[in-house]
This record gives structure tokens, sequence and C-alpha cells, in this order.
């Protein structure tokens, strides 16, 4: 009986530290995670805003396929979004330039992955909003240079874009 005793209090000790655990997980994490209210997150502003990169020297990169994504809903109403990515890409240094094109060529569902991640995490009322579409190609430019590595990615073209 005192063994049965001494698992029992074990055991709850455990579920005690589970559930702390996860409460200050919701506290500190969550919240930085979730911005759902419209607002833009304050981000550094992207690199092709402080770098002077003239428009010939950006060689574009367009994804082979459009991108069709469900917009992250706010009530029983469900929205899909379909849009065409084009990337920047500074020909500054043309070896460079063709080497990073090389590497999204190979890694464009990583890149339609990342997008589809950020289109989940839209609203309609985002991007309907005024700049919401610029806010949104900077948060796929962010995103593009931190997973690649690279500032040789300045821009993010959207095109075509429909929702319903």
């Amino acid at each position: 009986m005192d063994k049965n005793k001494g698992m029992m209090i074990i055991i709850i000790a455990m579920l005690g530290l589970i559930i702390a655990a996860i409460v200050v997980f919701a506290i500190i994490v969550l919240p930085g995670l979730m911005n759902n209210d419209g607002q833009a997150q304050a981000q550094e502003p992207p690199t092709w805003y402080t770098q002077q990169i003239s428009e010939q020297d950006i060689i574009p990169f367009t994804l082979s396929r459009d991108i069709t994504a469900n917009l992250l809903s706010q009530g029983a109403e469900r929205h899909i979004v379909r849009v065409t990515v084009g990337i920047g890409i500074n020909n500054t240094d043309p070896d460079a330039a063709e080497d990073i094109i090389e590497m999204l060529q190979e890694r464009e569902v990583v890149i339609e992955d990342a997008v589809n991640g950020i289109l989940r995490r839209t609203t309609r009322d985002q991007l309907s909003m005024v700049g919401g579409m610029e806010i949104l190609a900077d948060e796929i430019l962010i995103t593009l240079q931190e997973m690649f590595g690279s500032q040789l990615i300045v821009r993010v073209y959207l095109g075509n874009l429909i929702t319903s």
C-alpha cells in the first residue's frame, strides 16, 4: 500500500510540473507568436529599404506555380488566397546571383511552404488594409533572407492575388 501511495505522489508531482510548464509556455511564448489582431508586427525594415539598389541590378526569379492557401479565419467564414510570388535578386555580383537563383530553384518547395505558413497566419482584412500587401511582401522577404542566409534576396513581388 505504501508503494502505491509513493507512486501516486510521484505521478501527481509530475503532472503538476507538466501543467506548470504549459502555463509558463502559454504566458511567455504564445503572445509573441500570435499577433492575429490585424496589426502589423514591428519588424526591422527589410534590407532593400536600407540598400540603394538600382532596378537594373535586380533580376527576378518567379516560382513555377502559384501558391494557394487558406487564410487565417476569424469566425465561421473561410477565405482562400491565390498568389504568384516573385523574388528579386541583387545582380551586382552575377556569379553570386546565379548561385542563389540555382539554390532557389532547387528549394522551390521549401519557399512555397514558408510562404504558405505566412499566408495561413494572415487574415483577409490584413491583406485588404492599406499597405497590407507590402507588409506581407516584407514578411516573406525577411523570412527568405533568414532561411537562405542571403542578403542577395532584396525584393518579393506578389502578383495576381485573388482572395475568396
